[in-house]
């Protein structure tokens, strides 16, 4: 059975390698639709450079991707709402796929990263 929710979880360093945050970044994880582009959240940096997310699969939905489940996923980082960094998109991220052994869903969970800032 496919689960409903899902977590994202994000690194980010700077360009020394060491983690990049602050309380005046933001990060913003979008999934990349051929209209629109669906936020699915916005979080501040942990003093670790983690990022974390928590969505439904309601809201990978809409009018340009209906029934979707495999979300092309990228992020954001605003700095008092200037944008200073844009990753890459990673395309058609299966959160539904299976171990092969159990049977169980073993992607609800996916980790990204470490994503090199240099803004």
């Amino acid at each position: 059975m496919p689960a409903d929710l899902f977590k994202v979880i994000a690194r980010f360093e700077n360009a020394e390698g060491q983690p990049f945050f602050g309380s005046e970044y933001e990060v913003t994880l979008l999934d990349e639709d051929r209209l629109f582009d669906d936020k699915l959240g916005s979080v501040s940096l942990s003093e670790d450079g983690i990022a974390e997310f928590v969505f439904s699969v309601a809201e990978i939905f809409s009018v340009d991707s209906p029934g979707e489940r495999t979300p092309d996923l990228y992020f954001v980082i605003t700095e008092n709402g200037n944008e200073v960094f844009r990753s890459e998109v990673v395309p058609e991220v299966n959160f539904d796929a299976t171990d092969p052994v159990t049977g169980r869903q073993d992607n609800v969970t996916r980790e990204f990263g470490p994503y090199r800032v240099t803004g």
